[in-house]
């Protein structure tokens, strides 16, 4: 009679087991049906560096590495060209310098000296310089009123756009990445600032 009472106790804790499964199983896939789909979560910071170009700093966060496929600033996509900013508007050219304005891109180079050269004011990394060493990976470079300019890489060649070594994208840093870092020129205005990833797109500012 015990042994009929024991097994009778073990059958129902299995049976009570079971049924807590299998509502879990439920609970569970109900949430994971309607809750919405995993996606990036970004911090983003925009600092005033001001200057005549009124440059801002921007730096986004994301929780995962990524590649940037665009920049869209005040409406122009670096898609289809180099950002520029004339002091009132934003746009884009074939060239990597325009006259009375501040095109911004970067350059993808190896370790040493990147210099630029042209009748305009050079920027490379965050300071207004003509010159800078600089590790691997790609820099960010603008020209201020420039009608012609050039950039030379570490290795001595002399960058050619469109190709492979010239992004379109602004960005300091290595590719993928969950942080970047970019500057731009707002003329006191900043703004509206688009990240566009693959799938995705970061609203910045």
């Amino acid at each position: 009679m015990s042994r009929s009472r024991g097994v009778s106790t073990f059958v129902a804790t299995l049976l009570l087991v079971s049924i807590s499964l299998s509502l879990s199983f439920v609970v569970y896939e109900g949430v994971s049906r309607f809750a919405p789909p995993q996606q990036n979560v970004y911090t983003n910071q925009v600092i005033q560096v001001g200057g005549p170009e009124g440059l801002v700093e921007v730096l986004v966060n994301s929780s995962s590495a990524g590649s940037p496929l665009a920049f869209q600033a005040g409406g122009a996509s670096s898609q289809t060209g180099v950002l520029y900013f004339n002091g009132t508007a934003y746009g884009t050219t074939d060239k990597l310098c325009k006259t009375g304005a501040t095109t911004f891109f970067a350059i993808h180079t190896g370790s040493g000296v990147l210099s630029t050269g042209g009748n305009g004011r050079a920027w490379i990394d965050g300071q207004w310089t003509s010159s800078l060493a600089v590790q691997p990976g790609w820099h960010e470079v603008m020209f201020a009123g420039a009608s012609s300019c050039t950039v030379t890489e570490p290795d001595g060649q002399v960058v050619v756009y469109p190709s492979g070594t010239v992004s379109t994208v602004p960005l300091i840093g290595t590719l993928p990445s969950s942080r970047f870092e970019l500057y731009v020129p707002t003329g006191g205005s900043a703004g509206p600032f688009l990240m566009v990833f693959d799938g995705s797109y970061d609203r910045i500012a």
